[in-house]
C-alpha cells in the first residue's frame, strides 16, 4: 500500500514498493531502500551470505530510482520481493508534468490516443478510461528493445510491453499525473535455438505480461484523489490513508 503522495493514494500488491525518486527525496529513497532490503534479506541470515547480496540490492535500487528521478521521475514502483522465487521483471514509474497549452483536457487525451492509434497494441481498444470518476488515456504498445548483457557484454533482444495511463487533475488545471508500466519479456519469434539462444533468462513470456498488465490496471482502479477542494474524504479514502506505507 502506498502513502499519500502528492494527491493520491494507489493500492499496490504485497511485495511491492514505492521509492520517492525527487532529489529533495534522496533521503527518503534511502530510508526506504533500507526498509525493503531489511524484509528481504534479514539479519537472521548468515552476514557473509546475506551482506554482498544487500549491498548488490541497495546500489541496483538506489542507481535505477536515482536514474529515473534525474529524468523527471517522482516516484519508481517496484516488486522487491520473490513470489515462488519468482520476482517479475516489471516497473511503474510515477511522473508529473505541466500542460503550458490552454487545451482542455479532452482535447489533450483525444491527441494523445490519435498520436498513439498507429502503435496501439489493441487495434480494439479505443484507450478512453475512466479514473476516480474522471477521465485519462491508456496507450499500450510493445517495443522491441535491445539491453545490456554485462557478462558478454552484447545487445539481446526483449519484447517491452509499455502501458501508460495520463491522468488531468481535476483541481489543478494544466498539472498531469503520468503513470508509466513497463514489462519486459522474452521476444515471441525468438528461436531458442538459433542466434538469440544465448539471450538471458528474463523470467517471463508473453502469457505472464498479459496477466501483469491486467494487474497494472486493476492497480489503476484504486487510484484516488485525496486533496480535493471542497470535497469530504471517502470511508475508502480515509482507510486508504490510515493503513498507508510502502508494501
Amino acid at each position: 500500500m502506498t502513502a499519500p503522495i502528492s494527491s493520491f493514494l494507489m493500492v499496490v500488491p504485497p511485495g511491492w514498493a514505492r521509492l520517492p525518486a525527487r532529489e529533495e527525496d534522496r533521503q527518503v529513497l534511502a530510508a526506504t531502500v533500507r526498509e525493503v532490503i531489511a524484509r528481504a534479506l534479514p539479519d537472521s541470515l548468515p552476514r557473509d551470505r546475506a551482506e554482498p547480496l544487500r549491498q548488490e540490492m541497495q546500489k541496483r535500487l538506489m542507481s535505477t530510482v536515482v536514474e529515473a528521478g534525474d529524468n523527471g521521475a517522482t516516484a519508481v514502483y517496484l516488486p522487491v520481493q520473490p513470489v515462488d522465487g519468482f520476482t517479475p521483471p516489471v516497473s511503474i514509474i510515477e511522473s508529473e508534468v505541466d500542460d503550458e497549452s490552454d487545451q482542455a483536457p479532452e482535447e489533450v487525451i483525444a491527441e494523445l490516443l490519435a498520436d498513439a492509434l498507429p502503435d496501439r497494441h489493441d487495434q480494439q481498444d479505443p484507450g478512453l478510461r475512466q479514473v476516480d470518476g474522471g477521465i485519462a488515456a491508456r496507450t499500450e504498445t510493445q517495443l522491441r528493445r535491445a539491453v545490456p548483457d554485462e557478462v558478454a557484454g552484447e545487445l539481446p533482444a526483449v519484447d517491452d510491453r509499455q502501458v501508460v495511463y495520463t491522468i488531468p487533475v481535476p483541481h489543478r488545471p494544466g498539472r498531469w499525473v503520468v503513470m508509466s508500466f513497463s514489462a519486459i519479456s522474452a521476444p515471441r519469434d525468438q528461436d531458442p535455438t538459433g542466434p538469440g539462444a544465448e539471450t538471458p533468462d528474463i523470467g517471463t513470456d508473453e502469457r505472464i505480461t498479459d496477466a501483469l498488465v491486467m494487474l497494472f490496471d486493476a492497480m489503476m482502479t484504486t487510484f484516488r484523489w485525496t486533496d480535493v477542494p471542497d470535497a469530504e474524504p471517502t470511508p475508502l479514502e480515509l482507510r486508504l490513508a490510515e493503513i498507508g506505507g510502502t508494501a
